[in-house]
């Protein structure tokens, strides 16, 4: 997915700006996004994610980790497993 395909899908779910703006104050960038959760083909977590964005995460950047990833489900752009506790990219 590239960027402009990315704005594209969470202007028509209708929380581009919310979206966007959360991915920013949770210290993320749209381009770790999109290359490391967005165009992956396998199940991410919480751990996985936290762990290429800060290394070493504590337990803040694992929330606002989850965050993120609830976020995306919300937009439809990622699905969430519950019982799994993963989350897969949506075509």
């Amino acid at each position: 997915m590239t960027e402009s395909e990315f704005i594209e899908r969470l202007e028509r779910s209708g929380k581009s700006g919310e979206t966007l703006a959360l991915i920013e104050s949770l210290g993320f960038r749209r381009e770790f996004v999109l290359e490391q959760m967005l165009n992956q083909s396998g199940a991410l977590t919480v751990a996985h994610i936290a762990m290429l964005w800060q290394g070493m995460p504590n337990k803040h950047d694992r929330k606002r980790t989850r965050a993120l990833l609830d976020a995306l489900t919300e937009a439809g752009l990622l699905s969430h497993d519950e019982q799994a506790e993963t989350w897969t990219p949506l075509p």
